[in-house]
């Protein structure tokens, strides 16, 4: 068995030949560059560290003999992989530093590098392997996998949730020596197959499926662009004309005050719902039950019509002195329309709310009731935060179906985005096809706004959950960008004469 006081050169095959250097040697130079490279590109700042402060975390004499050990792989005298390892415990050495040249990958050498340290490591008397990555890195796990070291988290969690993903294998004693290989065609055949690249799987009904997909677009886009019915130069005439951007300012207005009155409503209505008193929740029931179960159209055009059913409205003592004033100075049209889609999607948002509450788990309850602290305060300070994550991606699709239902304003004389567009209709004929193509782009941008904020406070919701939050948008357009760039390699890369293969490191 090789080891580091023996010579630090071990030819695996003709050409590949492993060398132990120490981490600071000049030939490890580019090795590292390119993982603090590739460590940047896939984490950025989001591991709350640069990539350089892990990768110069521990003392070069972690990796040398007789410590640990630090190899690197070449082809002739081309470096291509290289990897370390370094002590975790008496029995237990921890593999890091696990690399192959961008350009070779997939050849199976960073598997080759590992049995190199596993080998090494048996030979010491080592009898176990620990090692960890991260959770962008599924080629690392999948290999880790297959060389049969055991993961040490769960495995049913997505990778950014587990964060940090640990591994650990036995090393089992070395087996006696295997009798001399065959010579000739023999020898020649497994030689052949040791050298043999990694094919990967391919996936010939994944590009067939993408490329009809892909044909039905383009064939889409093309008559959105070649059939002069659409009338985009009509599209843009009225695209920002100001009586839609009136109408749109109503919608906005309109949406923005129903979701800020339906949150606050549906979690004073869940907290009811929840809540020990049988009269209180038994009415937060029966308000769910009604405004789920009666349509919003039905709704509207009802409280338009409340003036019939009650000419004043008042408070006062019953069969009592009451102070009243007429309806119709009370409520406007958009009070009327605000109240309307508030009372409906408060029932819709209180069962979200409360849905989210009862997913953070009991034992969060718990702890805050061993603190000693009031009910409303486990409830705003524990419970609620937690529940935001599970609330927020449902009440937002909340939140885009309000923004929608606000057109039915338009059937109580609101001449919001959907109601100016079908007065203007019936003023321009001829223009139907463009206005109806404003009405959709602005609803279009509108969501999409919306989207763009849910996404961000997902995010925000999230930070206690996982390590690591995942790259936005942005961040992986960036970093596929850096990827791709070529990698120049510096004259150490390529140095090897002035080294000492047979030198004890």
């Amino acid at each position: 068995m090789m080891t580091d006081t023996s010579a630090a050169t071990r030819v695996r095959s003709r050409t590949l030949t492993f060398r132990t250097v120490r981490p600071d040697d000049p030939a490890a130079a580019p090795m590292l560059a390119d993982l603090e490279r590739e460590y940047d590109e896939r984490y950025g700042d989001d591991l709350g560290e640069p990539a350089s402060v892990e990768i110069h975390r521990y003392p070069p004499e972690q990796f040398t003999a007789p410590l640990g050990r630090f190899v690197l792989l070449y082809e002739g005298d081309q470096l291509v992989a290289g990897g370390a390892f370094k002590p975790f415990d008496e029995q237990t050495v921890e593999l890091k530093r696990i690399w192959t040249a961008p350009s070779e990958r997939g050849r199976g050498l960073a598997a080759e590098v590992v049995r190199e340290l596993e080998s090494e490591a048996r030979g010491r008397g080592y009898s176990r392997v620990y090692l960890t990555t991260g959770p962008r890195q599924p080629e690392a796990v999948r290999l880790y996998r297959r060389l049969g070291y055991t993961p040490l988290y769960d495995l049913t969690l997505p990778a950014e949730e587990v964060g940090i993903h640990p591994f650990e294998k036995a090393l089992t004693p070395a087996a006696p020596a295997a009798p001399a290989a065959p010579t000739g065609t023999g020898a020649s055949a497994v030689a052949a197959a040791r050298d043999r690249p990694v094919v990967p799987l391919r996936h010939p009904l994944r590009w067939v499926t993408a490329a009809l997909v892909l044909v039905v677009l383009l064939n889409l886009a093309q008559t959105l662009f070649t059939n002069p019915s659409w009338e985009w130069p009509r599209v843009g005439k009225w695209l920002f004309s100001p009586a839609i951007l009136t109408g749109l300012q109503l919608t906005l207005v309109a949406t923005a005050l129903s979701a800020v009155i339906s949150f606050a409503g549906g979690v004073l209505l869940a907290i009811a719902r929840l809540s020990r008193n049988p009269v209180l929740s038994s009415l937060a029931w029966g308000y769910v039950w009604l405004f789920r179960s009666v349509p919003l159209i039905l709704v509207l055009v009802f409280l338009y019509n409340l003036g019939n059913l009650y000419p004043s409205v008042g408070i006062g003592i019953p069969f009592g002195p009451q102070f009243s004033v007429p309806t119709a100075n009370l409520l406007s049209d958009l009070a009327i329309g605000v109240t309307a889609l508030s009372l409906s999607e408060i029932a819709y948002a209180s069962e979200i709310v409360r849905a989210g509450v009862l997913a953070v788990d009991h034992g969060q309850r718990e702890a805050a009731q061993a603190l000693g602290l009031p009910r409303h305060r486990q409830f705003l300070r524990i419970v609620l935060p937690q529940a935001l994550r599970s609330i927020v991606p449902a009440f937002v699709n909340q939140v885009v179906g309000l923004l929608k239902a606000s057109s039915l304003l338009f059937y109580v004389s609101l001449l919001d985005l959907f109601g100016v567009v079908q007065n203007l209709s019936s003023t321009y004929p001829t223009d139907i096809i463009p206005l109806l193509v404003v009405a959709t782009i602005w609803y279009l941008v509108l969501t999409s706004a919306v989207s763009v904020v849910q996404y961000h406070v997902e995010r925000w919701t999230a930070r206690g959950t996982v390590r690591v939050l995942p790259a936005t948008p942005l961040q992986r357009v960036w970093l596929a960008v850096r990827r791709h760039r070529p990698v120049v390699r510096t004259s150490a890369e390529v140095t090897t004469a002035n080294h000492d293969d047979g030198k004890v490191i």
